[in-house]
């Protein structure tokens, strides 16, 4: 009786195991992914604009997390291709045991509709962390702008300094000469006074903007310093709207994320049809019975989706779907305008260099060699001469603003056509 009491049960085990092998996975589960921050070591010479971008993507905690949720839609993917698990059933009675398995079977396509919609939540979890690389990558090209910007002019207000300390000795010489005044000499030494003053703020705003950078990068300690072109670029090499809408199509984050959560939205329709549809269970039992002897019984349970037929969640996945058409259109008129009007102000910012450049500094050069000379010859005062040096070094001031503004407004327009560059982290 042991022995035919074993092989009944070793008879039901195959039977589920049978049912278990029809619904399981034709391939083994991967590992869990899971994003980490790769730490870069802190370069000791100037950074270009590409490679700062490069230590931002790879150091950034925070770009870490946003990439794990493209581990968690992989999880989704891995739960929605799982085929349901089978339940294993024992009763007695008097006269009567019975034991079984039953197993869900998901015939209407269920099955493949979740992996599908679970793939296209990976599409959009992937698409949304670019979206997050960019955004990080613009609060640092900015930053990064700023810099290059601060450290230059910390450079003209040492220089300022110095073309101050050179007219100092002019009128030292003059004052001891006996041709002009100790009041020349005092009114200088106040002028170089608020000179130290203004090259000591160029220098904390030098070390904030600096810190800002190292910040960004996730690396607070980072002294960092960096390297890259202040000259205008050529305009005639800028290509035009058209051709920078048509590749911005494809490449712009924002655009590609909104069009794959667009995608799963109208799929999740589908899956949700689907769904309504009812999954069969078929059971497999052992019946021992004192009066009928020992049996095996087969069945078969359906739902019937008389009152619930899951119209509610349809209706819901329409107007999900609804709203992600309405927002990827809204995405692609924000694209076309900002694409538009970076490249209006880009045209504006390069002009607006190109002239002063022209105009503006052409004239300093000859303006602080008269205003010496002036000086020199008994022709001007103190009071001219400082007024010359000061004017020349605002020049350069505005001109490194109008610099900066060309500079922003040039990533501007790489973030609006989508030309960002290609890091991986």
């Amino acid at each position: 009786m042991k022995a035919l009491r074993m092989n009944k049960w070793h008879s039901l085990a195959v039977a589920a195991a049978l049912c278990c092998a029809v619904c399981s996975p034709g391939h083994a589960a991967d590992g869990a992914e899971a994003a980490a921050v790769g730490h870069v070591a802190a370069p000791a010479q100037p950074v270009s604009l590409q490679e700062y971008l490069r230590i931002v993507v790879q150091n950034q905690p925070a770009l870490a997390a946003d990439r794990m949720q493209i581990g968690l839609a992989k999880a989704d993917s891995r739960t929605a291709s799982a085929f349901p698990n089978p339940a294993v059933h024992y009763s007695s009675k008097r006269g009567e045991k019975e034991w079984g398995v039953e197993q869900p079977i998901p015939i209407f396509g269920q099955r493949g509709m979740r992996m599908e919609n679970a793939r296209l939540g990976e599409h959009a979890a992937l698409a949304n962390a670019d979206v997050a690389v960019a955004v990080t990558m613009s609060d640092a090209a900015h930053a990064f702008n700023e810099l290059l910007v601060a450290q230059q002019r910390y450079l003209l207000w040492q220089a300022a300094r110095d073309e101050l300390d050179k007219a100092g000795r002019i009128v030292k010489g003059q004052i001891e000469a006996g041709t002009r005044s100790r009041y020349d000499g005092a009114r200088l030494s106040l002028q170089q006074a608020q000179m130290a003053m203004q090259v000591s703020k160029a220098q904390a705003a030098l070390q904030d903007s600096a810190a800002r950078v190292a910040g960004i990068a996730a690396m607070p300690q980072w002294q960092v310093r960096v390297a890259g072109s202040l000259q205008a670029a050529d305009t005639r090499l800028q290509p035009g709207y058209d051709q920078l809408w048509n590749s911005a199509q494809t490449r712009l984050p924002a655009l590609r994320a909104a069009q794959a959560e667009l995608e799963r939205a109208r799929q999740k329709i589908k899956l949700e049809q689907r769904e309504a549809l009812p999954t069969p269970t078929v059971g497999v039992a052992r019946v021992r019975n004192s009066v009928d002897g020992n049996f095996n019984q087969l069945g078969v349970n359906v739902e019937i989706p008389l009152f619930d037929r899951r119209q509610g969640a349809i209706d819901r996945a329409k107007v999900e779907a609804d709203q992600a058409e309405l927002r990827r259109d809204a995405a692609m008129l924000a694209a076309q305008s900002e694409l538009q009007r970076a490249l209006q102000q880009l045209a504006l910012r390069r002009s607006a260099v190109q002239d002063y450049e022209k105009e503006g500094l052409a004239q300093i050069a000859p303006l602080h060699q008269m205003a010496q000379d002036a000086y020199k010859l008994g022709k001007g005062t103190i009071l001219e001469l400082i007024d010359a040096l000061g004017s020349i070094n605002e020049h350069r001031l505005e001109h490194l603003e109008l610099v900066k503004d060309m500079l922003d407004a040039e990533w501007e327009v790489r973030l609006a056509s989508g030309d960002l560059p290609q890091l991986q982290p």
